[in-house]
């Protein structure tokens, strides 16, 4: 017996393509788990949503479709019954109206095709992405809910410690005397090194296999971000004036694409790195 699936639509039985199937569910699980954040954002302020869209939380976006991309071009096989089995499940899963649910999908989606499909393939690359992905945009949060006081107070004693300014937990008094200032979750540098985790994974799944950026391209982005993000919240300790400019609309916009730039150069110079090793051992194999 067959173990692909054939939907009969006219007469004529037409099998239903698995790269075509997991492409859909993966646009429709984005859509649901970030539609309604998306406009909370802009109703709250559409200026720092706009800004946003343009600085960091791009790398989700090309994360997005990196792994749609993948997915898509793998070949047209028909769909297993394994196959439409997950598919109808994910997509009850993506019928809750609660965002959670269809990231929590997305990130099964993805360990369904990066265990499942064979190492190298098109679409196990997009799955490893996929579950990347999840990570900013779920699994960091959900870390931040349940651990935050001690993420926080982390970032608390690197940021008092550069203003030399006293602490409680995680607020911390300005080094003009104006008053405290609390780090808030979605200050944190958490965010951030899940985002480098990010732009790392859609390296090395985009790249030449024989040319992998190496993992402490990967630790020099995570080192980069948090001194960025803490760089950034000691500047906005420094008095009322320098809060209410670095904590703004301009200020977040700015720091994003600087946190943008950092992560991608590093990376891109690992790249480089990886090429240059490559040309080095083919040209060692062909001088022998």
């Amino acid at each position: 017996m067959a173990d692909h699936i054939s939907v009969r639509g006219a007469g004529n039985a037409v099998a239903v393509p698995r790269n075509v199937l997991f492409a859909g569910l993966i646009a429709i699980g984005f859509a649901n788990g970030s539609i309604n954040r998306a406009i909370q954002l802009a109703i709250q302020d559409a200026g720092s949503a706009l800004g946003r869209m343009l600085g960091v939380s791009i790398v989700a976006w090309v994360a997005l479709a990196v792994a749609f991309a993948l997915v898509g071009r793998s070949p047209a096989r028909p769909a297993t019954r394994a196959d439409l089995a997950v598919a109808g499940a994910l997509f009850l899963l993506f019928l809750f109206p609660a965002a959670p649910a269809s990231w929590l999908g997305l990130t099964l989606l993805g360990a369904y095709l990066a265990l499942g499909e064979t190492p190298g393939s098109s679409s196990r690359r997009g799955g490893i992405v996929l579950v990347a992905l999840t990570v900013p945009m779920f699994w960091s949060r959900i870390l931040m809910s349940t651990m935050s006081d001690l993420i926080l107070t982390v970032d608390a004693i690197l940021v008092s410690a550069i203003l030399t300014a006293d602490r409680v937990g995680n607020t911390i008094a300005f080094a003009d005397g104006w008053g405290y200032f609390w780090i808030a979750p979605e200050c944190s540098s958490l965010a951030n090194i899940s985002l480098a985790l990010l732009c790392w994974v859609i390296v090395t799944q985009t790249g030449a296999p024989q040319r992998p950026v190496k993992f402490r391209y990967c630790i020099a982005a995570v080192l980069a971000v948090i001194a960025i993000n803490v760089g950034r919240m000691a500047l906005t300790g420094i008095s009322r004036a320098h809060y209410e400019l670095v904590h703004g609309a301009l200020g977040n916009v700015v720091f994003d694409v600087v946190t943008l730039a950092a992560m991608v150069g590093i990376l891109f110079a690992g790249m480089k790195s990886a090429q240059r090793t490559t040309a080095r051992g083919r040209h060692d194999v062909s001088a022998a």
